[in-house]
């Protein structure tokens, strides 16, 4: 694999593609840009992930990497420098995402969406925040249910602080420069995209105002930038899965688990919210992912790689 041949499908404000995003800048990476809607349907991956809707996706031909957990280790399976999981930080950085993604994430939506005004920004996208609100309170509320997070957002605020002070506290024992010491590693991304959604305009980033030394790592890692970037049309996507119909597929040197699933159709979907499912042949199992062969009609044959924690796998029906 060669990073020219990464294609990002995202769209500006999601949290976590701004971690993906990051992440490619980190590794200096070149990769082409597919915006998607913040909203279903999006062209360039309903024939491959059918009901699956979680951004962001990374593609590589007909290879599909859905989680930035998982996009994390890839980004380093193919590219290992500058390291995103040095050994000293493999095991905090997977707590930390494991924390951030999605508790974390999930208890900072009563911070961040206090009233209808934190989701006007979404009309510059062509969303309704009306729209919006209905599409994801039935999987995310009390999130972004302004009418209903204000019952939470204390105590969401208790947890967002308790997340904040560890952060800072890790900071401090690091010595101030990163999570883990004098470079950036996974744990910086996973805890970083939670500050940056706060930090979005309009802002409720007050609780940082207390955190001085996390607003510094935070301007250092929004330093970091997104690389070299340029736009793709949902076609073009499309068409990279047809041209890779011969190439081989996406194989990590991680360890294989033996596993009576492999070989069988069956169900995949998050263990936490937006559990819409997604089935396939289980075609790869390892101590870190799990992979999903399907059938894209019209397409071809894609592989779609999800990392184990996180999700269940169920029979088909």
């Amino acid at each position: 694999m060669s990073s020219a041949g990464w294609i990002l499908h995202h769209y500006r404000l999601s949290p976590y593609a701004e971690k993906a995003r990051l992440m490619l800048g980190f590794k200096g990476a070149s990769w082409r840009s597919v915006e998607v809607s913040p909203l279903p349907t999006r062209p360039s991956l309903q024939p491959v992930l059918g009901g699956f809707r979680r951004i962001p996706v990374l593609q590589y031909g007909a290879d599909f990497f859905c989680d930035t957990r998982l996009i994390a280790e890839v980004l380093d399976s193919v590219q290992p420098l500058p390291p995103l999981f040095p050994p000293e930080a493999r095991a905090l950085s997977t707590l930390i995402a494991n924390w951030a993604e999605p508790r974390a994430f999930v208890m900072m939506g009563p911070v961040r969406f206090e009233t209808r005004e934190d989701v006007q920004p979404l009309l510059e996208l062509g969303i309704q925040p009306g729209d919006f609100l209905r599409d994801r309170a039935p999987f995310m509320a009390p999130a972004v249910d302004t009418r209903r997070s204000g019952s939470v957002r204390a105590s969401a605020r208790d947890h967002v602080v308790a997340y904040l002070t560890v952060l800072d506290d890790l900071l401090r024992a690091a010595g101030g420069r990163h999570l883990c010491g004098g470079q950036p590693c996974a744990a910086d991304f996973s805890a970083y995209h939670t500050l940056w959604w706060l930090r979005q305009p309009p802002q409720r980033d007050a609780l940082l105002q207390r955190f001085p030394a996390l607003r510094e790592w935070a301007d250092r890692m929004a330093a970091i930038g997104h690389g070299h970037c340029e736009p793709m049309t949902a076609d073009e996507a499309l068409q990279a899965v047809r041209a890779a119909q011969s190439d081989a597929p996406w194989t990590p040197n991680w360890p294989r688990v033996d596993d009576e699933r492999i070989g069988q159709t069956m169900v995949l979907s998050a263990d936490d919210y937006g559990r819409d499912p997604i089935d396939g042949v289980v075609s790869a199992l390892s101590d870190r992912h799990v992979t999903l062969t399907r059938e894209a009609g019209g397409l071809g044959r894609v592989r779609v790689h999800f990392p184990k924690v996180g999700y269940e796998l169920t029979a088909a029906a």
